[in-house]
């Protein structure tokens, strides 16, 4: 018996959180033994929170919380130790410590989990240091433990690359870009449509930018690192420089629900002009949705690449639009179109030319390389 659609989307998307916490559970045990069993610290509550705030979704997300958090430990420790030789523990040097760390922190450009471990573990060391004795090297060591064992729990069960989600990202993305410019042509030849309603439209595709530009970050994220990851990273390059392509792509179609919005309420270009301009978008609309299927489908694994950018239909569907666009621009200098409707025209023929020559060059997938190990410690 097959689960209801409702009910399979449900359980899909409790299978990653449920991945997590389970991950997570087991790394925060691991790590309480290995301190308290083996090391045989008597309370080593530092080792669980250190796993717990080092498992993440992505592996390398999970080195970067972990070493921002041991570094973060390290320079509080030793900026604890140097208040206590040189000023004890009172009101003032409390607050020199947290100046001091912060500032410290902040220069050294621990991240956001490293800077602020900087002034709890001065703070904590400062006071009970004083009274444990040998709590500096406990906290060192259980945060050591804890960002390590949360590592490796990370390591061993490999979390997803996510490519199947950010294809999805991508390909709806492309497909509200086509239907905006599909919806623009069939307003063209209908009398009396709304063309200015378009822009509002227009304005919406940001939802969809984000999406896309979120959806590529997280799987490129989950490919660094990643033991299964290094087969996925030319699909999410192609993914990512299809996300600048759209970008582009979507600044050009914003500009043709400009012009028209722009336009007089009662502009109407002449029959022809209009079949013209119609079959213009039409068409672009057309190499859209068909470029965002191929740029998003399933690369075959040891397959030869997807033709996106390469001789084949691209250049066919170039070749139209190119004598569409002749064919619009010289209707629109005839003498009986006025100057104002054949300048709208021009600049929508234009932007549609844009899309369709951005969409006929090959896709740039340089840019994609993976960053060097100061990212680890970005914001």
């Amino acid at each position: 018996m097959a689960l209801p659609e409702s009910l399979r989307k449900q359980l899909s998307w409790l299978g990653l959180p449920a991945l997590q916490a389970a991950k997570t559970a087991v790394a925060t045990g691991v790590s309480w033994f290995i301190a308290s069993d083996v090391i045989g610290n008597s309370i080593p509550v530092f080792a669980p929170l250190a796993a717990l705030l080092t498992v993440q979704v992505t592996i390398w997300d999970s080195v970067a919380r972990g070493l921002q958090r041991v570094l973060g430990v390290v320079v509080g420790v030793l900026v604890a130790y140097g208040f206590a030789r040189l000023a004890g523990i009172n009101a003032w040097s409390i607050g020199l410590v947290i100046f001091v760390s912060l500032l410290a922190g902040r220069a050294l450009r621990l991240g956001q989990q490293g800077s602020i471990q900087v002034p709890v573990s001065a703070l904590l060391v400062l006071v009970l240091g004083a009274t444990t004795g040998g709590y500096a090297l406990d906290r060192v060591l259980d945060t050591v433990v804890g960002a390590a064992t949360g590592i490796l729990v990370n390591l061993v069960v490999v979390p997803p690359t996510q490519v199947k989600a950010a294809r999805t990202e991508v390909n709806a993305f492309a497909a509200a870009l086509a239907t905006l410019l599909q919806g623009v042509a069939q307003s063209m030849s209908l009398p009396g449509a709304d063309l200015a309603a378009h822009l509002q439209q227009a304005r919406r595709l940001s939802d969809d930018t984000a999406a896309a530009s979120l959806a590529v970050e997280r799987s490129d994220a989950a490919t660094r690192l990643n033991p299964t990851g290094r087969r996925d990273r030319p699909e999410v390059q192609k993914l990512q420089a299809a996300v600048a392509t759209l970008t582009r792509v979507e600044r050009a179609a914003r500009g043709i629900t400009r012009a028209l919005a722009d336009a007089p309420s009662s502009w109407r270009p002449p029959d022809e002009l209009a079949r013209l301009l119609t079959e213009v978008l039409a068409t672009v609309a057309g190499e859209l949705d068909t470029w965002g299927a191929r740029v998003t489908s399933e690369a075959v694994p040891g397959g030869p690449p997807g033709p996106v950018g390469s001789p084949g239909t691209s250049v066919a569907a170039g070749a139209l639009m190119d004598e569409l666009y002749h064919d619009t621009l010289v209707a629109a200098r005839a003498r009986e179109v006025e100057p104002e409707t054949a300048a709208i025209v021009s600049a929508i023929a234009l932007d549609a030319h844009r899309i369709s020559q951005e969409l006929a060059a090959a896709l740039d997938t340089s840019a994609a390389a993976l960053p060097s190990w100061r990212a680890l410690f970005a914001p």
